[in-house]
C-alpha cells in the first residue's frame, strides 16, 4: 500500500547521495511504524514511465524520524532524479515499509553484535546498529563498514560520533579501498584474509552471537561461506540483505503451451488473470493491469512476497527468503512460475 508523503527534509550526505526525510502525518504514523534494517519502496513518475526502488530506512524507530539514503547509480533513472530533481516539500508515493532484515531485541540481552557494511549497505545497518545500542544496554557491536575513500563514506561523521557516545560498547573499523585506511587491516575492500582477521581478532566468532551483513554480493558470500562452510556457524544467526544480485533467471522447461489462471489476493480484493508458460506471476499481473507490490523485480528485497495456496509453482532464483519462509509456502512473485492448470496466492500475511 502507497500514501503520498511530503519530503520534509533533503540533504547531501556525500557528492554521491542525499539523503529524504519524509513528513508523516499523525493519521499515518502507525502505517509506517518499522523495525530497524526495514526498506521503504518509492514510486513515481519519470519520463512518462512509472519507477519504483526500494530504500532501506537508516533512522532508527525510536528516533521518530523516517528517512531514506539514495547513491547515485550510473544511468541510474531513480537515483539521478532523487540527486538532482527532488526538493524540500515535494511529495512522492510511499509504501509502508516491509523487509525481514531486521534486529530482534530485547533489554535483558547480553549479545555481542557484528556488522558488516560496504557502500550503501550501511543503510539499514547504522540503524540496526543504533537500535542495539539504545534497547540492550548490556551488549557490544562490532561494525565494519568499507567503502573507496572517506568523501565517499556515507554518515561517517555520524558515525563516528555514535562510536564516541557509545565508546565501551562501539567497536567501529572503516576501511578504504581506493585510499590509505588507518593501517593495513584498514587498506583494501572486506575480502580474502580480512575477513579471516575480522572472526579471528577483532570480533572473535567463539563471541559472536550473530552477524549481519549489508553489501556486494561477492562480499556477502564470501563472509557467509567463511562462517559457515569453515567454522559451521549457525546459519540462523547469520543476516544478510543484498541491493543487486548476478543471479539470472532460467530458462522455462515447460512443454505445456496452456495459460494458468492466477487468483491473488491483495489487500483484501481478489483478482484474477492468467499467466504464459514461462512467464512469471509479476509480469503477467502487471500485464493484466492487477497492482501486484514490486520493487526491484530481481529477487532481492522482497516486496513481492506472498503466499501460496492451491496449486503449484517454481522459483528462478531465491536468495532473500529463509527456508522456513520458503518451507510455509512462501515465494517471490517477480521469480515465480505456475506449474499447474491454476493456483491461488495471497499478498495478505
Amino acid at each position: 500500500m502507497f500514501h503520498s508523503l511530503a519530503i520534509k527534509n533533503i540533504q547531501k550526505e556525500t557528492t554521491e547521495a542525499v539523503s529524504i526525510e519524509f513528513e508523516v502525518p499523525s493519521s499515518l504514523k502507525e502505517d509506517f511504524q518499522f523495525l530497524s534494517g526495514q526498506f521503504l519502496t518509492l514510486k513515481t513518475e519519470i519520463g512518462g514511465n512509472e519507477v519504483r526502488r526500494s530504500y532501506s530506512i537508516c533512522s532508527s524507530p525510536k528516533s521518530g524520524i523516517l528517512k531514506v539514503v539514495v547513491k547515485q547509480v550510473e544511468n541510474g533513472v531513480f537515483s539521478t532524479y532523487a540527486n538532482s530533481t527532488l526538493k524540500n516539500n515535494d511529495t512522492i508515493e510511499v509504501g509502508v515499509p516491509a523487509g525481514g532484515f531486521v534486529v530482534n531485541t530485547e533489554a535483558d540481552n547480553k549479545k555481542n553484535y557484528t556488522l558488516i557494511a560496504a557502500g550503501s549497505g550501511i543503510t539499514p545497518v547504522i540503524s540496526i546498529a543504533k537500535t542495539i545500542l539504545e534497547d540492550e544496554p548490556n551488549s557490544s557491536v562490532n561494525l565494519f563498514y568499507g567503502n573507496k575513500t572517506a568523501s565517499q563514506t556515507i554518515f561517517k561523521t555520524e558515525l563516528e560520533e555514535l562510536s564516541k557516545e557509545y565508546n565501551n560498547r562501539l567497536n567501529f573499523h572503516l576501511l578504504f579501498s581506493a585510499e590509505k585506511g588507518d593501517s593495513r587491516f584498514h587498506s583494501g575492500r572486506i575480502e580474502g584474509r580480512k575477513i579471516k582477521k575480522i572472526f579471528k581478532e577483532f570480533a572473535p566468532i567463539s563471541n559472536t552471537n550473530e552477524v549481519f551483513i549489508c553489501g556486494p554480493q561477492e562480499m556477502t558470500e564470501a563472509i557467509r561461506d567463511f562462517l559457515i562452510k569453515k567454522h559451521k556457524y549457525p546459519v540462523n544467526q547469520i543476516h544478510f540483505e543484498l541491493f543487486t544480485t548476478t543471479l539470472k533467471k532460467t530458462k522455462s522447461n515447460s512443454k505445456s503451451n496452456k495459460s494458468s489462471l492466477v487468483t491473488a489476493t491483495i489487500d483484501g480484493e481478489t483478482f484474477e488473470f492468467t499467466v504464459k508458460p514461462g512467464e512469471t506471476i509479476l509480469d503477467a499481473g502487471t500485464k493484466n493491469g492487477v497492482d501486484i507490490p514490486f520493487s526491484c523485480q530481481g529477487g532481492v528485497c522482497g516486496a513481492c512476497k506472498c503466499i501460496k495456496g492451491e496449486g503449484e509453482l517454481t522459483m528462478d532464483n531465491n536468495i532473500v527468503l529463509s527456508d522456513d519462509e520458503v518451507a510455509s509456502g512462501q515465494y517471490l512473485a517477480c521469480q515465480s512460475k505456475v506449474k499447474s492448470e491454476s493456483v491461488k496466492i495471497s499478498f495478505d500475511f
